[in-house]
């Protein structure tokens, strides 16, 4: 992407370093604001409201945000493509090209030291919303994202990252009301932040696994309908540029079924599918994914093989020395034999090193 892009889309925020803590008291504040509602009423056009709101962007998330902006997952028209990040971005959860360009890090690094919202590298709240606060974390990887970057349209929408919650706010009190902006926006923003939250936290520690995909990745049926599909998420990591994410007939994704009425109607196509032999399960992980997935594996246990190479090191040459010294003193042959074991020594221990792992209890 070109400096004078890049300038422009740049977030005006002051530099942070990454000892900044997050700061959490505007999203407490969000939370708090929902409690508004004793004095304003609840009613069932409220509620009737808050359900449309939150359909509308969890759809935005889904399936702009997410398989559109991120993945690329389908095609559509230049001013449907603007439609859908100006749906997205009424959920707050800054630029479109933040959300995608973060998301397609996490793909490359998922579960690793460099995946930024792993439950397992960091913790589960700030996998949960940590990460998205914290101001480290603020700045978008334009050179990442610099597919979308050539659109002035999206590049002013993620400069005004939250002029669209802010015009939507103004819709809805205009016309329904403070009981209408407290019950159906603020309730609808919480839930499908939350909602979006739970699939970079819970959706990487509880489900099933049904492919190798190198990370925690987990299917989560509850999660799926809360989400509208995106609760499918070991599917996703498996084949992360298919528009769908439910692989089974009864994996319900109501994100893909929008999306493939509106290819009935021209306004989205080219919607791309998982291969069908993994969706029919013979699809064999190649070597390269094995291998990440043997170090992920091997990452669970890290702190246990730390351990294991300080209490079961190599003797050093010093070690050797003087047990050869004390047990052969006038031998002339005595620095080659050191040398010698010194090397059986590294061939020796992996194999040592595995046999005494294996005899203490995980």
């Amino acid at each position: 992407m070109n400096d004078e892009v890049k300038r422009q889309v740049t977030p005006t925020i002051k530099s942070h370093n990454d000892t900044e803590t997050p700061n959490p008291i505007p999203f407490y504040l969000l939370h708090v604001s929902a409690l508004a509602a004793i004095f304003t009423g609840v009613h069932a056009s409220d509620l009737w409201l808050c359900l449309g709101l939150y359909l509308l962007r969890m759809f935005g998330v889904t399936a702009g945000y997410h398989r559109y902006f991120a993945h690329k997952s389908f095609k559509t028209s230049r001013v449907f493509q603007f439609i859908l990040a100006f749906i997205a971005q009424t959920s707050a959860q800054r630029g479109i090209l933040w959300w995608a360009s973060h998301h397609r890090n996490h793909h490359r690094f998922s579960d690793t030291a460099q995946d930024v919202h792993s439950p397992a590298r960091t913790s589960f709240w700030y996998a949960h919303f940590g990460w998205v606060i914290d101001p480290k974390n603020h700045e978008t990887d334009y050179d990442g994202i610099a597919d979308f970057t050539k659109y002035p349209e999206l590049v002013w929408l993620e400069r005004n990252p939250y002029l669209p919650p802010v015009i939507l706010g103004i819709v809805v009190w205009l016309s329904a009301g403070w009981s209408g902006l407290v019950v159906g926006y603020v309730w609808s923003l919480i839930a499908c932040y939350h909602a979006t939250f739970c699939i970079n936290s819970l959706a990487h520690v509880h489900g099933r696994q049904r492919f190798v995909t190198g990370d925690h990745s987990r299917n989560n049926w509850m999660l799926a309908i809360a989400t509208m599909g995106e609760g499918w998420h070991n599917n996703h990591h498996a084949f992360p540029n298919a528009a769908r994410q439910g692989f089974k007939w009864w994996e319900f994704d109501l994100s893909f079924l929008i999306l493939r009425v509106l290819s009935w109607f021209g306004i989205v196509w080219d919607l791309r599918h998982p291969p069908k032999e993994m969706v029919q399960g013979i699809h064999l992980p190649g070597p390269a994914l094995m291998e990440k997935a043997a170090h992920q594996l091997l990452q669970d246990f890290a702190d246990r093989l730390a351990k294991a190479r300080e209490g079961w090191r190599v003797p050093t040459v010093e070690e050797l020395r003087a047990i050869a010294v004390r047990n052969m003193p006038k031998n002339p042959h005595l620095d080659a034999i050191l040398a010698r074991a010194e090397e059986l020594a590294a061939e020796w221990m992996p194999a040592w090193l595995a046999q005494q792992t294996a005899r203490q209890p995980i």
